[in-house]
């Protein structure tokens, strides 16, 4: 149980050294995690039976959708490619909105 409550509160730790204020407000953020969301939810699915089927062409296009999606999530968007790890820095905690170059 002590093994359980360390590691929520690890995450609880580490999820207090992002400024969620500024990256709900990023449209890179947004354009990286609603197609990683997306590709989670249609692996999900079919381990549950759910498949999409849009014929064959359907089939590719939708191959090719989900490429593009694991491409973008893998671009490190979501990220914050200033600092080390995933976590923001001292600076950018202290942002209300996402700043401008």
């Amino acid at each position: 149980m002590n093994k359980i409550k360390a590691f929520f509160a690890k995450i609880k730790a580490f999820l207090e050294k992002i400024n969620w204020r500024v990256r709900l407000k990023s449209k890179p953020f947004w354009l990286t995690l609603v197609p990683a969301l997306l590709l989670l939810v249609q692996v999900v699915a079919a381990v549950f039976g759910f498949e999409l089927d849009l014929g064959d062409l359907g089939n590719k296009l939708l191959a090719v959708v989900n490429a593009l999606f694991a491409v973008l999530s893998i671009l490190g968007i979501v990220t914050d490619p200033t600092t080390a790890g995933v976590s923001d820095s001292a600076q950018a905690l202290t942002y209300t909105e996402p700043k401008e170059d």
